[in-house]
């Protein structure tokens, strides 16, 4: 006998919950998408909590996202993007996202593969989402401007 539960269980669009909006996906360029799979990937090999935390945040934003070709919008978050954004409404900062971390760009780095950049790809300027933190707290940033990459 198959109940109400079970029918509502497995909803992937979302259609069945009355008062609450489709699930709708994020726009991200293919080479973006590609490239958090390859950090999922390399998070689940490591057993360490914030590889944890960060796999957990690297699989909702791989959901949530829709690999797009061509894609070129300014107001996005993507690898390579010189973004400013803050944290719990605090000073805006500024930081290049990057795939491969490196430093002396005279810029901070902030690494996809962090908790951080793991969050802001896939944002919009105006933009703001939970943050979890390696301690577990749950902070708030905002996307504030986004220069994309040349």
């Amino acid at each position: 006998m198959t109940g109400i539960n079970n029918t509502l269980s497995f909803d992937p669009q979302n259609r069945f919950r009355p008062g609450t909006r489709p699930r709708v996906r994020v726009p991200l360029p293919v080479a973006d998408h590609q490239q958090l799979q390859r950090h999922l990937e390399h998070c689940e090999q490591v057993t360490d909590p914030v590889s944890n935390l960060l796999a957990y945040v690297l699989r909702d934003k791989i959901m949530m996202t829709e690999p797009v070709g061509n894609l070129h919008a300014r107001d996005l978050v993507t690898g390579g993007s010189c973004v400013t954004y803050s944290i719990n409404r605090g000073e805006g900062q500024t930081g290049l996202l990057a795939h491969r971390a490196r430093s002396g760009s005279g810029i901070s780095v902030i690494p996809v593969a962090s908790l951080l950049g793991a969050t802001l790809i896939g944002m919009r300027v105006g933009q703001r989402s939970p943050l979890l933190c390696e301690d577990g707290t749950i902070l708030s940033v905002s996307v504030l401007d986004v220069t994309p990459p040349n």
